[in-house]
Protein backbone atom coordinates (compact mmCIF):
# COMPACT_ATOMS: atom_id res chain seq x y z
CA UNK A 1 0.00 0.00 0.00
CA UNK A 2 1.76 3.51 -1.13
CA UNK A 3 1.76 6.35 1.50
CA UNK A 4 -0.89 8.57 -0.03
CA UNK A 5 -3.10 5.61 0.14
CA UNK A 6 -2.30 4.49 3.96
CA UNK A 7 -3.11 7.97 4.86
CA UNK A 8 -6.20 8.20 2.74
CA UNK A 9 -7.52 5.24 4.34
CA UNK A 10 -7.13 6.49 8.09
CA UNK A 11 -8.57 9.99 7.08
CA UNK A 12 -11.78 8.07 5.85
CA UNK A 13 -11.61 5.97 8.89
CA UNK A 14 -11.49 9.30 10.50
CA UNK A 15 -14.19 10.78 9.10
CA UNK A 16 -11.76 13.73 7.16
CA UNK A 17 -11.31 14.44 4.01
CA UNK A 18 -8.03 15.93 2.45
CA UNK A 19 -6.44 18.61 3.73
CA UNK A 20 -9.13 19.16 6.77
CA UNK A 21 -8.20 20.18 10.40
CA UNK A 22 -8.31 17.68 13.26
CA UNK A 23 -11.28 18.69 15.22
CA UNK A 24 -10.56 19.71 19.32
CA UNK A 25 -9.29 16.73 21.31
CA UNK A 26 -11.55 15.85 24.13
CA UNK A 27 -11.03 17.52 27.93
CA UNK A 28 -8.61 15.14 29.54
CA UNK A 29 -10.62 13.13 32.27
CA UNK A 30 -8.51 14.57 35.30
CA UNK A 31 -7.31 18.08 35.63
CA UNK A 32 -5.16 20.11 37.52
CA UNK A 33 -7.23 22.41 38.99
CA UNK A 34 -6.09 25.77 40.74
CA UNK A 35 -8.21 25.20 43.37
CA UNK A 36 -7.77 27.63 46.76
CA UNK A 37 -7.51 25.35 50.00
CA UNK A 38 -10.92 26.13 51.28
CA UNK A 39 -12.45 24.92 47.90
CA UNK A 40 -10.49 21.80 47.83
CA UNK A 41 -11.71 21.68 51.71
CA UNK A 42 -15.25 22.12 50.68
CA UNK A 43 -14.84 19.45 48.11
CA UNK A 44 -13.33 17.24 50.22
CA UNK A 45 -16.09 17.52 52.90
CA UNK A 46 -18.80 16.80 50.79
CA UNK A 47 -17.06 14.04 48.53
CA UNK A 48 -15.94 12.12 51.62
CA UNK A 49 -19.33 12.46 53.69
CA UNK A 50 -21.28 10.98 50.82
CA UNK A 51 -19.16 7.94 51.08
CA UNK A 52 -20.02 7.80 54.69
CA UNK A 53 -16.55 9.59 56.41
CA UNK A 54 -17.31 11.31 59.38
CA UNK A 55 -15.26 14.41 58.74
CA UNK A 56 -13.85 16.39 62.03
CA UNK A 57 -11.78 19.67 61.65
CA UNK A 58 -9.57 20.89 64.27
CA UNK A 59 -7.60 23.86 64.87
CA UNK A 60 -4.99 22.38 67.49
CA UNK A 61 -3.41 19.66 69.78
CA UNK A 62 -5.74 20.25 72.32
CA UNK A 63 -9.17 19.85 70.49
CA UNK A 64 -7.72 16.82 68.41
CA UNK A 65 -6.85 15.27 71.51
CA UNK A 66 -10.40 15.76 73.05
CA UNK A 67 -11.39 14.29 70.12
CA UNK A 68 -9.68 11.42 69.81
CA UNK A 69 -10.64 10.82 74.00
CA UNK A 70 -14.24 11.64 73.04
CA UNK A 71 -14.43 8.53 70.35
CA UNK A 72 -12.51 6.17 72.39
CA UNK A 73 -14.79 6.56 75.34
CA UNK A 74 -12.73 4.99 77.58
CA UNK A 75 -11.20 2.08 75.54
CA UNK A 76 -8.30 0.78 74.10
CA UNK A 77 -6.91 2.08 70.73
CA UNK A 78 -3.91 0.96 68.58
CA UNK A 79 -1.89 3.72 67.41
CA UNK A 80 0.61 3.56 64.59
CA UNK A 81 4.19 5.79 64.79
CA UNK A 82 3.58 8.31 62.52
CA UNK A 83 5.02 11.62 63.90
CA UNK A 84 1.86 13.52 63.22
CA UNK A 85 0.46 11.56 65.98
CA UNK A 86 3.55 12.49 68.81
CA UNK A 87 3.46 15.87 67.56
CA UNK A 88 -0.11 16.15 68.49
CA UNK A 89 0.09 13.99 71.87
CA UNK A 90 -2.30 11.10 70.84
CA UNK A 91 0.73 8.58 71.25
CA UNK A 92 0.29 9.79 75.33
CA UNK A 93 -3.85 9.33 75.47
CA UNK A 94 -4.93 6.65 77.89
CA UNK A 95 -5.55 3.60 76.33
CA UNK A 96 -3.44 4.03 73.12
CA UNK A 97 -1.02 1.36 72.55
CA UNK A 98 1.64 2.24 70.35
CA UNK A 99 5.57 1.80 69.53
CA UNK A 100 5.34 -1.89 68.33
CA UNK A 101 8.44 -3.16 66.88
CA UNK A 102 7.65 -7.02 66.82
CA UNK A 103 5.16 -7.78 64.61
CA UNK A 104 3.51 -10.83 66.94
CA UNK A 105 3.10 -8.01 69.38
CA UNK A 106 1.10 -6.03 66.94
CA UNK A 107 -1.34 -8.67 65.76
CA UNK A 108 -1.96 -9.09 69.45
CA UNK A 109 -2.91 -5.91 70.43
CA UNK A 110 -4.92 -5.54 67.43
CA UNK A 111 -6.84 -8.64 67.96
CA UNK A 112 -8.44 -6.99 71.27
CA UNK A 113 -8.82 -3.37 70.22
CA UNK A 114 -11.45 -1.94 68.59
CA UNK A 115 -10.03 1.36 66.99
CA UNK A 116 -7.06 1.71 65.04
CA UNK A 117 -5.56 5.17 64.89
CA UNK A 118 -3.22 6.30 61.88
CA UNK A 119 -2.28 9.24 59.68
CA UNK A 120 -2.18 8.96 55.89
CA UNK A 121 -0.04 10.26 52.85
CA UNK A 122 -2.59 12.47 51.88
CA UNK A 123 -6.26 13.35 50.72
CA UNK A 124 -7.80 14.12 47.37
CA UNK A 125 -10.42 16.91 47.38
CA UNK A 126 -12.11 15.77 44.18
CA UNK A 127 -13.20 12.41 44.90
CA UNK A 128 -13.18 12.54 48.78
CA UNK A 129 -10.46 10.10 48.67
CA UNK A 130 -7.81 9.20 51.65
CA UNK A 131 -4.27 7.84 50.46
CA UNK A 132 -2.61 5.61 52.99
CA UNK A 133 0.99 4.91 52.57
CA UNK A 134 1.59 1.47 54.43
CA UNK A 135 5.62 1.47 55.93
CA UNK A 136 6.62 0.15 59.39
CA UNK A 137 5.80 3.53 61.38
CA UNK A 138 2.66 2.99 59.04
CA UNK A 139 1.32 -0.55 59.20
CA UNK A 140 -1.52 -1.94 57.05
CA UNK A 141 -3.40 -3.83 60.25
CA UNK A 142 -4.02 -0.25 62.20
CA UNK A 143 -5.14 1.56 59.48
CA UNK A 144 -7.47 -0.69 57.84
CA UNK A 145 -7.74 -3.55 59.71
CA UNK A 146 -10.28 -2.70 62.99
CA UNK A 147 -13.94 -2.10 62.91
CA UNK A 148 -12.96 1.81 63.45
CA UNK A 149 -10.36 3.83 61.77
CA UNK A 150 -9.45 7.18 63.38
CA UNK A 151 -6.95 8.92 60.56
CA UNK A 152 -5.45 12.20 61.38
CA UNK A 153 -4.16 14.37 58.90
CA UNK A 154 -2.46 17.76 58.16
CA UNK A 155 -4.65 20.91 56.12
CA UNK A 156 -0.82 20.75 54.08
CA UNK A 157 -1.65 17.09 52.84
CA UNK A 158 -5.01 17.90 51.26
CA UNK A 159 -4.42 17.84 47.26
CA UNK A 160 -6.78 18.50 44.84
CA UNK A 161 -6.88 15.12 42.84
CA UNK A 162 -4.82 11.98 41.66
CA UNK A 163 -3.24 14.12 38.65
CA UNK A 164 -1.67 16.90 41.48
CA UNK A 165 -0.59 13.70 43.59
CA UNK A 166 0.96 11.69 40.52
CA UNK A 167 2.77 14.84 39.39
CA UNK A 168 4.30 15.17 43.22
CA UNK A 169 6.20 11.99 42.41
CA UNK A 170 4.93 9.23 39.80
CA UNK A 171 7.35 6.65 40.56
CA UNK A 172 7.08 6.78 44.30
CA UNK A 173 3.62 4.95 43.89
CA UNK A 174 5.51 2.09 41.49
CA UNK A 175 4.40 -0.76 44.11
CA UNK A 176 0.84 -1.58 44.76
CA UNK A 177 1.24 -3.20 48.01
CA UNK A 178 2.08 0.05 49.93
CA UNK A 179 -0.53 1.95 48.73
CA UNK A 180 -4.32 1.59 49.44
CA UNK A 181 -6.61 4.64 48.13
CA UNK A 182 -9.77 4.75 50.59
CA UNK A 183 -13.15 6.11 49.48
CA UNK A 184 -15.58 4.89 52.51
CA UNK A 185 -15.95 1.35 54.05
CA UNK A 186 -18.81 -0.89 54.44
CA UNK A 187 -17.05 -2.95 57.26
CA UNK A 188 -15.32 -0.30 59.11
CA UNK A 189 -16.27 2.83 60.10
CA UNK A 190 -13.39 5.78 59.05
CA UNK A 191 -13.34 8.90 60.76
CA UNK A 192 -10.88 11.52 59.75
CA UNK A 193 -9.39 14.50 61.85
CA UNK A 194 -8.63 17.11 59.60
CA UNK A 195 -5.94 19.72 61.75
Amino acid sequence: MSRDALFESLRLALGRKKFQKPSTPPEPLLLNRNWTLEQRLERFREAFAAQGGMLHEVSSAEQAQALVAELLAGGEAVASGAPLLAELGILALAGVQSGFTDAELLRNACRTARIGISSCHCLLAESGTVVLRFTPEEPRSIALGLPLSLIIVSRRKLLTNLDELLGLNPRSFESASETAMVNGSESSEIHLILV
